[in-house]
This record gives C-alpha cells, structure tokens and sequence, in this order.
C-alpha cells in the first residue's frame, strides 16, 4: 500500500472498461497511480480525471503500485506481458476469455473481470456487476477479492475454465442480441415504423427470461411450429435481406430444436 494506506494502482489501457473501472475504484478511496495506453491523448485524458501520471511507454510504468489492472484488447494481452518490467504488485487481466496462465511471469497474478459491457459516456453503478475474481495463491486471491468488494456486492470466485463459458454465454446473451435488435432497427427505419414500439415488447421478455428457464417463456411462431407463419416471415425476409432470412430460419430451427418435447 502507499503511504496513505489506500490501494494504489496502474492502469494498462484507457478505453471503455478502464475508464469505468478507475472511477469505480478511484470512489471507493483507492489512488490511480499511472495510466498507460500506446496512444499518449488518451492516456493524458483519463489519468487527468484522477490526478494520475500517464505515459506511452510501458518501460516508463511505475514498478511500485499494489495493483497492475492490463484493460485492453485479447488479442494484444501477451505483447504487453512480455514487454512489462517486472512491477511490484499484483498483475491482473480484465479479460473474460483469456486464461490467466499468460500471466504466469509475474510472481502475483490474476483475473478481475467484471461482467458487463461498458460504453463511453455510460456510466453503470458498479455495486450490481459481478466481478469474477481468481489468482495464483491464495493471499493473492484475498487481496482480489476485498478490492473487487470495495466495488462490488457480488464478487465470485471463479476458474478460467468457468469464466471462458460465462464470457461465451455473454456474447450469445447480449451481443448477439443486440445485433438482432440492430437488424429490427434498420427494418423499422425502411419499412416505417418507430423502433420504439419494440421496447415494451423487449422488456417484457427479458424480465420473464430471468424469472425463470427462458426455454418456458418463448412465444411466436417457431415454438408453435406454425409452418405457415414461418414460410411467410422467411418469403419476405427473401425478398427484403436474403442474408436475414438464413439467420431467421437458423433460430426458428433452434427455437424448434429446444422446444420439440413440447409439441
């Protein structure tokens, strides 16, 4: 800890999750030490939020913080381990799909990953997002969990494996659906109605999945096997998108696999 006995800590990366992140962190009384990110704007941009250095250079970052949050792309995770001098605290990654074992160089590691999608100009109360915490040892793990509970009222251990089908799930739940909701979008802006008339329909239906198994909740045409709907929706999505009518009739023969006991 630093002098002031509040957790000090370097941030590896400048975009939407360190952002959010830092200032969760930065109210709950922890010092933002440094704040690195290969473009120096946005390295200068969030560490002026919290009174913190920054720098482009990662030999530059300050080897003394408690704790190294590394916020950026996968694919870019292992080029950062392998050029980061050897800091003095707790190295983490806020990766869903990444094992911790690339971490394996640093004498104390691990994962704090929150589960959420973060957006610029979005601010998420921190206290309702699970924070999925693991690390190398156990007095490592210890120091995760009560940071993350500084944060967070839920903070749950868990494995990389775990964490990778949580991450996968998360992409089918929430990308996937917002992508479905983009296409509805962009049919409601051609054909002439109002996006607007789907939220209470959308709303609706996310409130019952989490009441209970979704798979119970499903309504439409392709849960009552109404071939004569479906051929109709497929006849003009042919017509409109032929690329969306392959992705509607994928999901009807899905909906229709997962529900065929009920027929």
């Amino acid at each position: 800890m630093t002098s002031d006995n509040k957790p000090s800590i370097v941030f590896i990366g400048a975009g939407n999750l360190a952002s959010s992140l830092a200032a969760a962190l930065f109210n709950a009384d922890c010092r933002i030490l440094q704040v690195f990110s290969r473009s120096i704007e946005s390295a200068q941009l969030l560490a002026n939020k919290f009174g913190a250095s920054y720098t482009n250079v990662l030999p530059n970052i300050n080897i003394d913080a408690d704790f190294y949050f590394i916020c950026i792309p996968d694919k870019a995770i292992q080029r950062v381990v392998n050029e980061l001098v050897n800091p003095k605290g707790i190295v983490v990654h806020t990766s869903g799909s990444t094992d911790i074992s690339v971490l394996s160089r640093f004498d104390n590691h691990g994962v704090f990953y929150p589960f959420q999608t973060f957006s610029k100009g979005r601010i998420i109360p921190f206290d309702v997002i699970p924070i999925c915490v693991s690390a190398n040892n156990d007095d490592t793990f210890n120091k995760l969990y009560n940071l993350a509970s500084l944060i967070s009222k839920r903070v749950l251990p868990m494995n990389s494996e775990t964490r990778s089908w949580l991450h996968l799930s998360g992409v089918i739940a929430n990308n996937f659906t917002n992508h479905l909701l983009a296409l509805s979008y962009q049919l409601s802006v051609e054909k002439g109605f109002s996006f607007e008339l789907l939220k209470p329909l959308v709303l609706e239906t996310a409130q019952k999945a989490f009441e209970g198994n979704p798979s119970d909740s499903q309504t439409g045409p392709a849960v009552r096997f109404d071939e004569s709907t479906i051929n109709l929706h497929i006849d003009k999505l042919k017509e409109y998108a032929p690329e969306l009518a392959d992705i509607y009739k994928a999901l009807t023969l899905s909906i229709q696999s997962l529900n065929k006991n009920k027929r």
